[in-house]
């Protein structure tokens, strides 16, 4: 009876208590493995978002520092920033001058693209190199970049670059370039131009039966139609979670310890941390930038979360206070043109019609007893209409040129540009766009030749007004005392060029841009170019 009491007790009491607690062991396993799997698709995502930008700003500056180069001048090229090497070709392919060695760049000859263009990444001497070329006027200067290594970007993963095809272009292990990974998970979504993660599984290779689980980050480089793809196995994230689901059965007596450990951890180091981090992310949205700033604790994926939310309300409120001294600077702006534009009116204009009632007055009174006199009096008066209708006409020409919307844009910009006392000359095919773009071009011209009579204090200017079959390009260059450029027109603004920022912003409405070179006691050169259609590159 004791004996059947004993097993009663542990048939009743410890058996039930020891399912309840693996139950309860394996929902808190299954649950933080839910919660890990969310959070390593952010973390890779953001890995992936982190590392495409990396190196779409790569391309991006490179391209901006290849345009700048001066293809005649070989002795300034700058290895240091192309590490490949950079080449000059005729316009029949023959290489003319080239850094490090021409017959490096024999071996390339067929990997360099046309135009403005980035080759496809080729691996050479353990690095992957890109290619980027910029015709001239005699031919094509090419610069080799080298991309960063992948191994920084996924230390327990695989990185590497897709086409818009999903054929690898490049990857860690060379054999696998030119794989069509089309049915892979994410390629689909970053064709689309979509960042983020998703999960991936395959069966191994001469074994069907087993499958493998990827976690895989995906985000577009923006330069290119490429896809940054970042592969990480998930049984390496969860492999030692999945060793305590292992044991549970066999160490009944420490199931109840490790189900309150997991509960204790996820609750101090993934659910309060994540709730502090959501708090943080509401505050933010209501205006409060610096809610991210403190670290909210937790597993280092988390705090990766929090670093790249608080570095995001940064930007945010970097941009606002831009946006806001733009704005301010264009009230006082347009506040200072109404004064300028009243002032003009009341000391010139209202004065001479002031001077015209007079002699209105005095022709009256004179033109029966004087007639000579009254006749001097109206040859008085019609001189000061007519100046003060051409003050008029001046202040229509300033607040809208006509003769933009009467003549075109070539016209418009020789007039302007031979009353700034600048030179004028037009490149290729002469072609009229609508008028919203001519009139960009014309207030773009307009403030560059401003800024250089007001602040260059240059004694030559240059406009040059050149059209190709895809885009028109104006360029104002002087030789004046020129000013420390901004790096990128994101600084425009706190460097308080709000000028530059207009024009930017002008160029940008068509899908055009703006370019800046300046530097002190050397000069400024001005380059806009719009495409010539909607939708054009």
């Amino acid at each position: 009876m004791l004996f059947r009491l004993r097993t009663q007790i542990l048939v009743w009491t410890i058996l039930p208590l020891a399912l309840l607690l693996i139950g309860i062991a394996y929902l808190g396993v299954s649950n933080h493995q839910g919660a890990m799997r969310e959070l390593v698709a952010e973390r890779d995502a953001a890995l992936a978002r982190v590392a495409a930008a990396r190196i779409s700003e790569l391309l991006t500056d490179r391209a901006r520092d290849l345009e700048n180069l001066d293809a005649a001048r070989p002795e300034t090229w700058d290895t240091r920033i192309f590490q490949g090497g950079i080449a000059r070709l005729d316009a029949d392919g023959r290489i003319l001058n080239a850094l490090p060695a021409r017959e490096v760049w024999e071996t390339r000859r067929d990997k360099i693209p046309r135009e403005r263009e980035f080759s496809k990444p080729f691996s050479e001497n353990g690095a992957w190199l890109v290619l980027l070329a910029r015709p001239t006027q005699d031919g094509t200067l090419v610069a080799a970049l080298a991309l960063p290594p992948f191994e920084s970007f996924a230390p327990r993963g695989q990185a590497y670059l897709v086409d818009e095809q999903g054929k690898i272009i490049a990857h860690p292990d060379a054999a696998r370039v030119g794989t069509d990974f089309s049915a892979h998970a994410g390629i689909a979504q970053v064709m689309r131009g979509e960042t983020g993660a998703t999960f991936h599984r395959f069966a191994e290779q001469n074994n069907d039966a087993s499958e493998t689980e990827l976690v895989v980050g995906y985000a577009p480089i923006a330069p290119t139609r490429w896809g940054f793809l970042i592969d990480e196995p998930w049984e390496n994230v969860v492999a030692p979670m999945f060793q305590y689901a292992v044991l549970l059965p066999v160490v009944l007596a420490l199931v109840g310890v490790v189900a309150l450990a997991a509960i204790y951890f996820g609750i101090r180091y993934v659910i309060r941390p994540l709730e502090n981090l959501a708090q943080a992310a509401q505050r933010i949205a209501f205006g409060d930038f610096s809610a991210a700033q403190q670290q909210v604790g937790g597993v280092r994926e988390i705090e990766e979360l929090r670093e790249t939310l608080d570095n995001m309300a940064r930007q945010v409120s970097d941009a606002q206070a831009a946006m806001q001294n733009y704005i301010v600077a264009i009230t006082h702006s347009q506040e200072d043109e109404r004064k300028h534009l009243a002032r003009e009116l009341h000391d010139d204009t209202i004065q001479t019609l002031i001077a015209v009632q007079q002699r209105i007055e005095m022709a009256q009174r004179a033109l029966h007893r004087e007639p000579a006199l009254a006749a001097s009096k109206l040859g008085e008066l019609k001189e000061l209409t007519t100046q003060a209708v051409e003050h008029v006409r001046g202040f229509v020409r300033d607040l809208r040129p006509t003769y933009l919307d009467e003549l075109g844009l070539i016209p418009a910009l020789e007039t302007m540009a031979r009353q700034a006392q600048a030179s004028f000359n037009v490149l290729g095919e002469e072609q009229r766009l609508d008028a919203e773009r001519e009139l960009v071009l014309f207030r773009i011209t307009q403030e560059a030749l401003r800024n250089a009579n007001k602040h260059a204090r240059a004694r030559e200017v240059d406009v040059t007004l050149a059209f190709e079959k895809e885009e028109v390009t104006v360029t104002i260059q002087d030789n004046g005392r020129g000013f420390d450029a901004p790096e990128s027109p994101n600084a425009y603004a706190r460097a308080g060029h709000f000028g530059l920022m207009g024009m930017q912003e002008r160029a940008q409405l068509f899908g055009g841009n703006v370019y800046v070179k300046s530097e002190r006691d050397k000069g400024t050169k001005v380059v806009a170019y719009l495409p010539t259609k909607n939708g054009a590159a």
